[in-house]
Order: C-alpha cells, then structure tokens, then sequence
C-alpha cells in the first residue's frame, strides 16, 4: 500500500481556519436552500424540513458516536508507524453499515406511517411519504460519511471533513435542489429529494476513498493497539449522546408539526436556518481542535490543554457572537431576505435563537473537551438533560407561545447542556473555557456590532450597512488582540 499516514498534525488554529470556510460555505448553502424550498409554499418547506430532519436524526445516529471514538483512539492505532489503523476502522464499519442499511430499509417501509403521523388534523398530502422513501439510502451514506470523517481526523487533517461535508455535499445538494425549483417545469417533492440525496451518498464514497489515501486501511496483521471492547466501552455513551445531539438539533421541526402544521414549522425551519447556520461557526472550531486536545490530554500537557480549550473558546466568541446579534437585533431584515410576508411572523422566535447560540458560544468547547478527557458517560448526562428539557418546553411553550415557545424552549436546553458540561469539564479536567481572552472577544463583539445594529434600518440595505461598518472594526479589533486570541499559531506547527 502505497499511502502514508500524516506525520503531523495541522495546527489547531490552521485547522480552524480551514474548518470555517467549509463553516461559511454551509451556512451560505443552508441559507439558499432554505430560500428554495419555501419559495413553492411554507407548507412544502414544513414538509422538506420534516422527511430531512429524520434522515439527519437516523442517519447521524447510525454512526454510534464512532466518529469520536476514531478521533480518540486514532493516536493508540497509531503506533509502530501507523500500521494497525485498519483494525481500528473496520472494527467501526462493520458495526455501523449494516445497522444503517437495517435503518434505511426500515424507514423506506414506514414512511406511510410516519406521514400520517405528522399530519394534523385536516392536513392532507403525501410529500413527506415520498420525499422518506427517496431519502432513505442516505441513512447509509450519512453514517459512512460521518463515521469515517472522524478516522480523516484523527490521521491529522481537518480537510477532508472540509471538503467533503462541509463544500461538496451541501454545495451540490444547493445546485440539485437551485435546478429543480427554478429550471424544472413542474417541480416536485420527487425531484427535490433526488437532489438532496444523491450529494449524501457521493459523499460516503468521497469519505472511503479519502480514509484509504490517508493510509487509515494500512495493516500489518495484527489485532491493533485499540480492542473492540476498550473502543466501544468509550464509544457506547457517545452513540447516545450523538443521537440525542442531532435529536436536540432537529426534533423541534418534527414536534411543531404535529402540533402547529406544516405551514408553521416550515416557517420557523427557514428563519431557524439563520441561528443553526451560526452553530457551524461554533462546531467548525471545536471540532478542528479536537486532534490536537486529544494528544495534550494524552500526553499530559495541561497547560497546552488549558491555552487551546481558552483560545478556541475566544475564537468562537469573536466569531459567532457579531454573527448571533447581527440575527437577534435585526432579525426582520434577516427574514425578509427570503422574500415571503409569511416569515415574518417568525422574527421574534429567531431573536430568541440568535440570543440564545451566545451563550453556547460563550461556553466554548465544553461538550468536545470532555470528549478528548475520556468522559463520554459525563457528556451524556450533559445531553440527555437538554433533549428532555426541549422536549418537555416545546410540548408546554408552543401551544402557548407558538413558535417563540419553541424558540424558548431550544434555547433553554442549550443553556442546560452547556451549563452541565462547564461544570463536569471543571471538575474532571481542570479545563475551563472562558477566560481573559474570550472577555475581550465578546467585549469586542458587543462595543462593535450592537450599536451598529440598532443604528442601521431593518432592512437589506440596512444589514449592508452594518456589514460593511462592522467587519473592518472586528478585523481591526482581532489584529489589535491577535497575540491573545492565539492567532500567531496560523504561521506555526501544531500547539
């Protein structure tokens, strides 16, 4: 075999950077997708929001938290030149493919079912069915994709998960769906699955292919360093938690469905697409320094662990923070960007969203840090606490409140998931995420962005304005701190 394993690793904050321009280019393509889908009516992007979400429930959990595991163990496989990676990979692909093949010809037979279910009363219509069943396959190319992006990672690169998940898979699905409803003389729910899907299963071979180059199917023979036993006894709690994860992230879609209609949830779905868009700039970051975290933890180096966890921490901030107020105090410009009167109606409820991501940033990488500590049963508590929490306020709030009481209700479960891991991250590590330099970032954030945004008309010229005002001040604020914040790192190695 002809590849070679990385010999280093990518600095964490190079591998940040290249994390958000694929952070920046699925946002852009969550945000025209959006636009596409609610263009035909609010009740067809209802359903889209409602077969997808499920495919990302079912196929995001197929993968069992192997994603992590592989990012974890990756430096134990490493050993003796790389040569056991292969033991460790397929230990995961031979769990993870048939359980999502099972998956995807289960949900195939169910979606009848699964339709009816999510109709109200007096609701009519069979797109949600259709769409599930084209879907279907996808359950399988997303667990691979997912899995197996984590071994990519974990050999030292963040690009191919950049490349892969972040830039091809949501640009073409962006071109497919752009073709069909604009270009297609009768557009449908057929053809709009068509071209989410096939991007999803491109992608799982996309991901195979990568792993092979990076020499992650390299083997002398041996059984591995990692048994199968040690790797899914840290991985067990993870696959819940990364089920109840991508649960907490899309379930709410689901729920305001069956009890709002389709036309609602489409319309918190698309606005909703603003404030989940920002949660890529947080993820991209925590999820680009996990390799490096790993090996100081491993290695014992704590005041390396303690310097990334804060700089990450800092990053997030100063990077999602003019992002979440720009959609918390302009949000009736950021909904009127779709040019539907319909969206509107959720500008309040996407205030709450943009207010409520701060604070997630805010935390920093708590949840990812105690992943790389070992924890992954102290994650869990941390996870299930927010999904039952956003279950349990969505059933109460929006019956009330509507869609801010949805609203509402995902913001307090992300507090609560937040808050619970600060706090076992302190206890079982030592590593806390705020910090001097993430103060001065949200100092920033704060002077900059909230005068300009309450100045400016809440419009589309209006957020031009801001943008422009805005971006060169926080650049200008970043070169200012750069030594804090951790930026001379770009020029270097890993840290």
């Amino acid at each position: 075999m002809t590849s070679t394993v990385p010999q280093k690793n990518q600095s964490s904050a190079a591998a940040s950077g290249i994390a958000l321009v694929g952070a920046v280019v699925t946002m852009v393509s969550n945000f025209a997708i959006a636009f596409l889908v609610v263009k035909d009516s609010e009740e067809f992007a209802g359903a889209f929001w409602a077969a997808t979400a499920i495919i990302m429930i079912v196929g995001t959990s197929s993968a069992l938290g192997s994603n992590t595991g592989l990012v974890y163990f990756m430096p134990q496989a490493l050993r003796d030149g790389g040569s056991n990676t292969r033991a460790l990979v397929k230990n995961v692909v031979k769990v993870v493919a048939p359980l999502a093949a099972a998956f995807s010809v289960a949900l195939f037979l169910l979606a009848p079912t699964i339709n009816n279910f999510l109709l109200r009363d007096g609701e009519t219509g069979t797109e949600i069915q259709t769409m599930l069943r084209i879907l279907a396959p996808g359950i399988f190319g997303l667990a691979i994709t997912v899995s197996l992006l984590g071994a990519t990672r974990g050999l030292g690169s963040m690009t191919p998960t950049v490349a892969i998940s972040q830039i091809f898979r949501p640009g073409a699905q962006t071109l497919g769906i752009a073709g069909v409803i604009l270009f297609s003389d009768q557009p449908s729910a057929a053809k709009v699955a068509v071209a989410w899907v096939w991007p999803v299963i491109a992608a799982g071979v996309l991901t195979v292919m990568a792993v092979s180059r990076m020499g992650g199917l390299q083997s002398n023979g041996s059984e591995g360093e990692v048994s199968s036993s040690e790797f899914w006894t840290y991985t067990r709690p993870r696959a819940v938690s990364g089920a109840l994860q991508i649960g907490l992230e899309r379930i709410d879609v689901l729920l305001i469905t069956a009890i709002l209609g389709k036309g609602p949830a489409g319309i918190y779905s698309s606005v909703s697409r603003f404030a989940t868009a920002g949660n890529f700039l947080i993820f991209s970051v925590a999820q680009a320094i996990s390799p490096n975290l790993r090996k100081a933890i491993a290695s014992e180096k704590w005041t390396s662990a303690r310097t990334q966890v804060r700089q990450a921490t800092a990053w997030m901030v100063m990077i999602a923070w003019p992002y979440f107020l720009i959609v918390a105090l302009k949000s009736e410009a950021m909904a009127g960007l779709f040019n539907n009167p319909s969206l509107l109606e959720g500008t309040s409820a996407l205030t709450v969203l943009g207010l409520g991501m701060m604070a997630s940033a805010a935390a920093g990488p708590v949840d990812l840090t105690l992943l790389m500590l070992g924890k992954s049963k102290a994650s869990l508590w941390g996870t299930a606490s927010a999904f039952a929490t956003d279950i349990i306020l969505v059933l109460l709030l929006t019956p009330w409140l509507g869609l801010v009481g949805a609203a509402l209700a995902w913001a307090a479960a992300v507090a609560v998931q937040n808050g619970i891991a600060t706090i076992l991250t302190r206890k079982h590590g030592g590593l806390f995420g705020p910090g001097r330099p993430s103060i001065v970032a949200a100092i920033g954030a704060t002077l900059i962005v909230v005068p300009v945004a309450l100045l400016t008309p809440q419009t589309f010229t209006g957020l031009v304005i801001a943008g422009v005002i805005a971006v060169p001040l926080l650049l200008g604020w970043i070169f200012l701190n750069r030594d804090l914040l951790g930026l001379a790192a770009l020029r270097g190695g890993p840290k």
